[in-house]
């Protein structure tokens, strides 16, 4: 009779190579291999040993990132193996590091105790750019040397390897290795369960010293059906982009930064970007769109607009061959850099009964500012800001009651929602001859919500109300010479009242996505210079 029993709390360990292998294996020594099985034939047991294959190594050298790699490779998650290892390979330039290569990889364990010239003939360097999972990061110097990092995981292999084109000075040294943690961070967002956005530190790199920072990265979503989730961010002093792909959905954020004469202050910019959230957390709120995709949309859009300032040159010198606006040009600005900004997420069918009704949300946010005309004396200014949200959802009529659809009509109860906005805010300034001929503010808002409500599987009613809102501004008594205001006004009460004024317009021309918020602008402001272009809304209802 023969029978087999397992050792249960056996984990096989790593053994030193024993052959001209060896100084590719692990350094750490290993215990003797334990059994993996014992077999029993008649009254004789026969103890087979599985012997654990070693980690080869690419290099034989140990150093800070051979340790780190090292203390990750038992992992098996994307955080876990690139933990630390993005930080520690690019602290290497700090240390006098230029070029690193540097790969393991284990071998499947054999049955024979000897085979270790045939596991030592595995190339373990093959891994570099061949990972399930990746990260590239490329960084350019003003002066032109390119430093290139790959990161490269699966499931039997670990590599690393960072490449210099040429010398580095150490003012450039310095600014690499003080992305360190920064490209640390990154790595760490896209390794969580819900993955987030975390460039905010890649941004601040030294534009004196640095020209360009590039960063992509696949995670491999090891679920059923299995997919992909990509991350590619690229920065220089003139413009920025983020676009990420997974399994929520997709987005996609580009920046413009070349037109530095029309940023604002840091205060002014802060404050577009909070009524810029704004807009974009009314957008989630009012589509249902997934919180994870919005909050890594939102972490983009705000990264891409970090670390940009406006010019600061001694007054009235112009910025490269462009002239310098004026506080009455800024005041109808954003003071932010234009943009284009779009996310959508992937739509689902929940309901077998309804194929067609599709559970979805996509959102667009846009500025574009123009500059024209040949002097300063004959400049115009232009800025256009849009956004345009479609979404459809499903909701329960029960609050609190988990939505199930079926294919039985018990199960279909409820309503399904398909909302269509639009906003737009249009600024437009010209001079003739170095005076303000012209001074205009328009918006709009328009918002379209259609509702059909199903009780028993079958159309109880489908109603459709639209809301819109638009009003133009004539600026141009406000935007021209201040008054004189009362006689005993001193220059210096003029000017700081003058400056109060422009910083209220400013508050008024940023992008208002609800009609109901526009109509409050326009009946605060109560100004004779303000005109409500139209105002309607409306149901129609059908069954």
């Amino acid at each position: 009779m023969t029978s087999v029993s397992s050792i249960p709390s056996w984990n096989p360990s790593p053994s030193r190579a024993l052959s001209a292998a060896a100084n590719k294996a692990d350094a750490a020594p290993s215990p003797a291999p334990s059994p993996s099985s014992i077999v029993a034939i008649g009254a004789t047991q026969v103890v087979a040993y599985l012997t654990p294959s070693p980690k080869i190594w690419e290099s034989p050298s140990r150093d800070g990132v051979s340790e780190q790699m090292t203390k990750n490779f038992s992992s098996r998650t994307f955080g876990g193996r690139f933990g630390g290892l993005g930080a520690s390979l690019l602290e290497q330039i700090k240390g006098g590091v230029r070029n690193v290569s540097q790969a393991v990889q284990q071998a499947p364990p054999r049955m024979e105790p000897n085979t270790y010239s045939e596991i030592g003939a595995l190339p373990p360097a093959s891994l570099h750019g061949n990972g399930e999972d990746r990260v590239t990061l490329s960084i350019t110097t003003k002066s032109g040397v390119e430093v290139k990092l790959s990161l490269d995981s699966q499931d039997d292999g670990l590599a690393v390897r960072m490449s210099t084109s040429g010398e580095l000075s150490e003012a450039e040294a310095d600014a690499l290795g003080g992305l360190a943690d920064a490209f640390q961070e990154a790595i760490d967002g896209m390794a969580k369960g819900q993955p987030k956005i975390k460039l905010n530190g890649l941004m601040q790199f030294d534009q004196d010293v640095l020209a360009s920072v590039n960063l992509h990265a696949e995670v491999k979503v090891r679920t059923e059906p299995q997919s992909t989730q990509t991350l590619d961010f690229q920065a220089d002093s003139a413009q920025r982009k983020v676009s990420f792909s997974g399994v929520a959905g997709s987005l996609d954020v580009k920046v413009d930064a070349s037109k530095l004469n029309t940023l604002g202050s840091k205060e002014q910019q802060a404050k577009a970007m909070s009524s810029y959230m704004k807009q974009i957390g009314q957008a989630a709120s009012r589509g249902h769109a997934d919180a994870g995709l919005m909050s890594m949309f939102k972490d983009a859009f705000g990264a891409l607009h970090s670390n940009a300032a406006a010019p600061q040159g001694a007054p009235g010198v112009p910025e490269a061959g462009k002239w310098r606006l004026a506080a009455e040009d800024k005041a109808i600005l954003t003071g932010m850099a234009d943009f284009s900004a779009s996310v959508s997420q992937t739509p689902q069918f929940i309901n077998p009964m309804r194929p067609v009704e599709k559970d979805g949300f996509s959102y667009e946010l846009s500025q574009k500012t123009t500059l024209g005309g040949a002097s300063e004396d004959e400049r115009s200014i232009r800025q256009q800001q849009q956004s345009k949200l479609s979404a459809s959802y499903h909701q329960t009529l029960i609050p609190g009651l988990p939505l199930r659809l079926t294919e039985a009509k018990e199960s279909q109860n409820y309503t399904f929602h398909q909302i269509e906005d639009t906003a737009s805010s249009d600024a437009q300034l010209a001079y003739k001859e170095g005076k303000l001929v012209k001074a205009s503010l328009r918006q709009a808002a328009n918002q379209s919500t259609q509702v059909m409500k199903y009780v028993m599987g079958k159309l109880e009613s489908d109603t459709t109300t639209p809301t819109q809102h638009s009003v133009q501004r004539d600026l141009l008594t406000l935007l021209g010479p201040y008054k004189t205001g009362a006689t005993d006004q001193t220059a210096e009460e003029k000017a700081e009242q003058r400056k109060k004024d422009l910083l209220a317009l400013n508050d008024d021309i940023m992008l208002q996505s609800y009609p109901g918020q526009l109509i409050s602008l326009w009946q605060a402001d109560a100004m004779p210079e303000a005109q409500e272009l139209d105002g309607a809304a409306g149901a129609s209802v059908g069954a």
